[in-house]
C-alpha cells in the first residue's frame, strides 16, 4: 500500500542521459520515499488503493525544481533596482533599502519568494544570507520547503564600502563572529525537519573577505565533509577590488591560493575570460548560473553552456534575487538561460531543452551535494515532485511521434501557473495550484504592507543616492 500514487501521466524521471521519459507512467510514494515508479497498467494493482490518488492524463511528472542560489529576504524590493548599471546595482538601488529594513521584513520577503517559488514547482531552495536559524524557524521549515541553507559570512560591516574604487575596509571581529554564527547554526539546523533542512557554509565572495579569512572557512567546511557555496567574480565591482588588492583577477587569485576544488560551489562567474571558465572547470568547482539576474544586473550573459563544454562536472541553476531579476520562477529561468547562452555562443543547438530540465532538477541536486537524495523520480528517492497540466493552450498539442515535444514545451512555453501539484518530502504542499502550507491571501497582503514600510522610510535615502533609475523617476518616466 502506498500513501500516494500518481497515475497516466508523462513521468520526466531524469534517469538516464536525458529526461528518461515513461508514457503512462505512474509513481508510488511511502511516507516521504518513492517507491515504485512504472508503466501505470504495471503499478495499479499493488498500489492504486493509495490514500490520496492523482489522475495524472494529459499531464506531466517530473522531479520539483532545484533553485540553487537564491536570497528570497530580498523579495520585497522587487522591481527597485532595474535598468541601471552593474556599478549602482548593490549601493545605490539595494543600500538605502537596507538601512530601513527589519529582521521581520525579511522573513515576510522569504515567505512571500518561497509561496512564489514552490506555486511555480521549485521543491528545493539554497538559500544564501543572514539570520538562517531564525529564518528556518519561522519561514522554510512552516512552508514545507526542502532547504538548504547558509549564513553568509565575510568581514563587511558600516563603513566597508564607503567608496567602490578604494579598497574596502575588512573587519577580523565581524568576520569571527559570522563564522561563530554559520557554525552554530550548521550544528542546530543540519538535518532538521526530518532532513528536509540541510546547511552548507557560504563565505560571501573573495573581495569581501581576507584571504587569511576566507581559507579560514574553506578549512572549517571541509572539516566537516561541507562544501563552500560563494559568489565568485560576480561583477565590476568584484573585479574592481581584487585588482586593487591583488593585482589580478578573482578566478586567478582564487587558484592561486589554493582555493579552488570539488568542494567549492561557485555563483555568477560571469566576470570571467573563458580560459578562466576553463580553469573552474579543470578544478572540479561546481557551477551554479543565475542568467537572468545576471542579465538584468549586468548584461551579461553568465557562462553556463561554455562551463559544461570545458568539462565542468556539475551545473544548476538559480533565480538570485526578485531585487535583480524580478522573480523566483525557475521554469522563467530555463527559458532565460537557454536563449542567452544560444545567443552568446550564437549557436541554436546551445543547452537543449532536455538539459536544461536536467539542470533545473537532476544536475542541480547533484551541484548542491543533493544529488543521492533528490532531482529525480526513482524508488528509493524522496519525494519531491511535481505535476503540470499540459491541456492549457501555450501547451497545447501534447505530441509523441516523430518527437515528443513535451520537454521544448515546458522549457519555452510553461509559465509556472501550470503547476498543479506540488509534493515535497512526501507531503502535498500545492494541491490544484492552492497552496496548503502557506495563506497566499495573508502572505501577499504582509509582503505588500512591509514592503511599503520598507519603502516608505528609505524614500530621502534612495533619492539621494541618485541612480539613473532615481533620476528615471524623478523625470516621471516610470
Amino acid at each position: 500500500m502506498a500513501d500516494i500514487f500518481v497515475k497516466n501521466g508523462f513521468i520526466l524521471t531524469m534517469m538516464g542521459e536525458g529526461v528518461g521519459m515513461i508514457e503512462d507512467g505512474a509513481i508510488a510514494v511511502k511516507g516521504n520515499m518513492i517507491v515504485a515508479v512504472g508503466k501505470t497498467h504495471d503499478l495499479e494493482k499493488e498500489y492504486g488503493g493509495a490514500e490520496f490518488v492523482y489522475d495524472a492524463s494529459g499531464k506531466a511528472v517530473l522531479p520539483g525544481f532545484v533553485d540553487a542560489h537564491v536570497h528570497t529576504s530580498n523579495t520585497l524590493i522587487r522591481g527597485e533596482g532595474q535598468d541601471v548599471p552593474e556599478i549602482e546595482w548593490m549601493l545605490k538601488t539595494q543600500a538605502p533599502f537596507g538601512r530601513h529594513t527589519k529582521l521581520e521584513h525579511r522573513f515576510i520577503g522569504s515567505t512571500l519568494g518561497i509561496l512564489e517559488a514552490v506555486k511555480s514547482g521549485t521543491t528545493c531552495i539554497g538559500e544564501i544570507g543572514g539570520n538562517m536559524g531564525p529564518a528556518a524557524e519561522k519561514v522554510f521549515v512552516p512552508s514545507g520547503v526542502r532547504a538548504h541553507l547558509a549564513n553568509t559570512i565575510n568581514e563587511i560591516g558600516p563603513g566597508s564600502r564607503l567608496d567602490p574604487n578604494k579598497p574596502y575596509v575588512f573587519f577580523r571581529d565581524i568576520g569571527e563572529r559570522k563564522l561563530k554564527e554559520s557554525i552554530e547554526f550548521i550544528e542546530e539546523w543540519n538535518g532538521a525537519a526530518d532532513g528536509r533542512v540541510t546547511c552548507m557554509f557560504s563565505p560571501h565572495a573573495a573581495d569581501m573577505m581576507s584571504e587569511e579569512f576566507l581559507l579560514q572557512v574553506k578549512e572549517e567546511a571541509n572539516e566537516r565533509g561541507m562544501m563552500s557555496h560563494i559568489h565568485i567574480a560576480q561583477g565590476g565591482r568584484e573585479a574592481i577590488q581584487i585588482n586593487l588588492r591583488y593585482g589580478t583577477t578573482t578566478v586567478r587569485y582564487l587558484d592561486d591560493i589554493g582555493f579552488l576544488d570539488e568542494t567549492i560551489i561557485g555563483a555568477h562567474c560571469h566576470q570571467t575570460t573563458d580560459e578562466e571558465v576553463a580553469l573552474l572547470a579543470s578544478k572540479g568547482v561546481r557551477y551554479v548560473s543565475c542568467p537572468a539576474s545576471i542579465g538584468i544586473i549586468d548584461g551579461i550573459t553568465p557562462p553556463l553552456a561554455l562551463y559544461l563544454a570545458s568539462g565542468g562536472i556539475s551545473a544548476g541553476m538559480g533565480s538570485d534575487q526578485a531585487s535583480g531579476n524580478n522573480h523566483h520562477n525557475m521554469l522563467v529561468e530555463m527559458k532565460v538561460a537557454a536563449l542567452l547562452n544560444k545567443c552568446r555562443h550564437t549557436d541554436p543547438t546551445v543547452l537543449p531543452a532536455w538539459k536544461m530540465l536536467r539542470i533545473a532538477t537532476i544536475e542541480g541536486a547533484q551541484t548542491i551535494g543533493l544529488g543521492d537524495s533528490i532531482g529525480s523520480l526513482e524508488p528509493g528517492k524522496k519525494a519531491d515532485m511535481i505535476i503540470l497540466d499540459l491541456k492549457v493552450p501555450h501547451m497545447t498539442p501534447i505530441i509523441s511521434s516523430p518527437v515528443r515535444n513535451i520537454a521544448p514545451n515546458i522549457v519555452y512555453s510553461a509559465r509556472g501557473d501550470e503547476v498543479e501539484t506540488v509534493i515535497i518530502d512526501g507531503k502535498v504542499v500545492v494541491d490544484d495550484q492552492k497552496a496548503l502550507t502557506l495563506d497566499e491571501e495573508k502572505v501577499i497582503e504582509e509582503a505588500q504592507k512591509a514592503a511599503v514600510e520598507i519603502c516608505t522610510a528609505a524614500v530621502d535615502d534612495y533619492m539621494a543616492a541618485d541612480s539613473q533609475l532615481a533620476r528615471a523617476a524623478k523625470k516621471g518616466l516610470l
